[in-house]
């Protein structure tokens, strides 16, 4: 009885745990390359708009480039935006998706959407990052960070949560 007792404890756990996947708690792999996004607390000094932040870590170049979620005026579709060093060593940070803002968004049971970045909420299978791909590959990490038989996209998918 005791057995039993024990082993639906560690199933509800296990449930309950699962339940509370959040963007705050997520880990994302990139579907092609070999990239990883979390997210992150938003920094105190941040923009007043700013409602979330993120990490790329570029394993081939051994950067992690900053990112940020943004509503305009304080509300409207997210929009994205990430800077890091300009090269691999470099003190220089660069700005890699530049001209207009793209949207960042969530793949929830196989429904795209504006990604929600609420406190605390669900976190989607997917993160969508529109323009990432090509800002890299025109960009100092071109040599490292693409193979020659992957055309890396714009797709994290959710490999697990802290």
């Amino acid at each position: 009885m005791l057995r039993m007792t024990m082993l639906a404890a560690l199933v509800l756990t296990g449930a309950v745990q699962a339940g509370e996947c959040t963007i705050g708690n997520a880990r994302y792999r990139h579907d092609q390359a070999a990239w990883w996004l979390s997210f992150k607390p938003v920094p105190q000094m941040a923009a007043s708009n700013q409602t979330a932040a993120f990490i790329i870590a570029l394993p081939n170049s051994g950067v992690t480039l900053e990112g940020a979620v943004y509503r305009p005026n304080g509300f409207g579709s997210p929009i994205w935006s990430i800077s890091g060093p300009c090269a691999t060593g470099s003190a220089e940070i660069c700005d890699f998706v530049e001209g207009e803002p793209s949207a960042i968004y969530g793949n929830y049971g196989g429904v795209v959407g504006f990604l929600d970045d609420a406190r605390g909420a669900g976190a989607p299978d997917q993160v969508i990052l529109p323009r990432l791909a090509a800002s890299l590959w025109y960009s100092m990490y071109r040599q490292d960070e693409f193979e020659p038989d992957i055309a890396a996209g714009d797709v994290f998918t959710l490999t697990g949560c802290d």
